[in-house]
């Protein structure tokens, strides 16, 4: 492994010195810290430090941009004596944050989302692939629709979507500081059989004697995070009142005893109130394909850099469970591509030799695996012009998109890697012509700007 120590004390320095910070997590290409003074945050210095990509302070982090190598530094930054015992190198999920900084809800409520679903997003982008190809197998005529082995594959992804309360009361846990295993076994009582089959959303069930509305649980996401929020004061409130000697039994038995009966009574029609909310919402955007295409193609990858996609995904991904297909996951991906279109014609137009580098570094991540940060870091948000040209380049392929009626049938990132993910979705060859249309709009209008002068910083 590759030495990262003067890149991590470099950091260490710009983010306020050790005893600054209070915990770290990473996702894919972040650092993102939780410091006791932001005001210590030095972007202006980060920002000059080789193998800093840029900064961003939001979703309750503040964040420093490393690249597909983040794992690797982070791993390091885990090893510094002074930061072992806020850090676990082995499971960047536990790190210790205290919740004692105030910050503002709409932060808090991002932070939670990524907390919850960010340990999932590679293994739904992995059962995406596997379904993709399975799918395509089938399609072909080489695997039997019915059979063991294609179940097999196909389950790999939607396993995760329909579990999903079960997967998701783990890292609620975790974030809500309760018992991650007491909230588990939560989320797989309201998902058991014998519950579930009896549990028709819409219909009249009975629970101790109580008449209610039921609400199916499968590939639902906002009940259980209410009733593990719920469940983990109760859980602080039994420790507070019992004496220690009896909470080893008591705590899990009287949590599980209340908040399962109170989560198929309570918070399952709750949620359900609030999800055909945002399904209500979502129908009057959706009722025209070719504004969600525009809008998501054009937009999302500004909604990616700000952090604010963990609380967007998770909505797309429930209404995908539901009616099996969904729009602005795959129009989404475009700005992606218009991202690579513009990295493509910097690297091969710019006269600076250090911005050819970074931009064809940028072009290759984005390329493989559809990571866009070292991209829009490096060199699309150091020019309003290149900004722009991937907004219109993403929107044109949104349009595109949303002409050809495209939809996403499972989840999967853009990039060679992952591209067989959308070998399922509704309207592939369209989904193909959406993706040139945003490289070609993208290459050729950012070479345009660069050989008439409008983008000066590679001259």
């Amino acid at each position: 492994m590759k030495d990262y120590s003067e890149l991590i004390q470099a950091v260490i320095a710009g983010v306020g010195g050790t005893d600054n910070i209070e915990s770290c997590i990473h996702c894919a290409t972040r650092l993102r810290f939780t410091l006791k003074d932001g005001a210590k945050f030095d972007q202006a210095s980060l920002k000059k430090v080789k193998g800093v990509l840029g900064t961003l302070i939001g979703s309750g982090y503040y964040q420093v941009l490393i690249g597909p190598n983040v794992g690797d530094v982070y791993a390091q930054l885990a090893e510094v004596p002074a930061l072992k015992s806020k850090l676990k190198a082995e499971n960047p999920a536990e790190a210790v944050d205290d919740g004692k900084k105030k910050v503002g809800l709409l932060d808090r409520f991002t932070k939670m989302m990524s907390d919850v679903y960010a340990p999932y997003i590679p293994i739904l982008a992995t059962g995406g692939i596997a379904s993709g190809l399975i799918g395509l197998l089938a399609n072909l005529g080489v695997v039997d629709s019915t059979g063991l082995t294609y179940q097999t594959f196909y389950s790999i992804f939607y396993s995760l979507i329909y579990f999903f309360p079960i997967l998701l009361a783990f890292t609620a846990g975790k974030h809500f500081k309760c018992n991650p295993y007491v909230a588990v076994t939560l989320g797989a009582s309201i998902m058991y059989p014998g519950v579930a089959d009896l549990l028709v959303t819409g219909e009249k069930a009975s629970l101790l004697g109580i008449n209610f509305t039921a609400y199916n649980f499968s590939g639902s996401f906002i009940p259980i995070l209410l009733a593990v929020f719920c469940m983990s004061y109760f859980e602080k409130w039994l420790k507070k009142i019992l004496p220690q000697v009896v909470q080893f039994i008591l705590v899990p038995f009287l949590c599980l005893i209340v908040f399962v009966p109170l989560s198929i009574l309570v918070f399952g029609p709750l949620g359900g109130l609030v999800a055909n909310g945002i399904n209500a919402v979502y129908g009057v955007v959706s009722a025209s394909k070719i504004l969600v295409g525009i809008v998501f193609g054009g937009l999302f990858s500004l909604v990616i850099l700000l952090g604010m996609h963990w609380a967007v995904t998770p909505i797309l991904l429930g209404i995908m469970a539901e009616q099996g297909f969904e729009p602005a996951l795959a129009a989404g991906g475009m700005g992606n591509y218009a991202a690579l279109g513009i990295c493509l014609a910097v690297a091969v137009f710019a006269k600076n030799a250090g911005d050819k580098t970074t931009a064809g570094s940028a072009a290759f991540t984005n390329a493989l695996c559809g990571i866009t940060e070292p991209g829009l870091y490096g060199i699309i948000l150091r020019s309003k012009w290149l900004l722009g040209t991937m907004i219109v380049s993403g929107a044109a392929a949104g349009l595109v998109l949303g002409i050809g009626g495209v939809a996403a049938t499972n989840f999967s990132f853009s990039g060679l890697l992952a591209f067989s993910g959308w070998f399922g979705c509704v309207n592939f060859p369209m989904y193909c012509v959406g993706i040139i249309v945003s490289i070609v709009l993208g290459f050729g209008i950012t070479a345009f700007l660069l050989k008439s002068g409008k983008v000066k910083e590679y001259d």
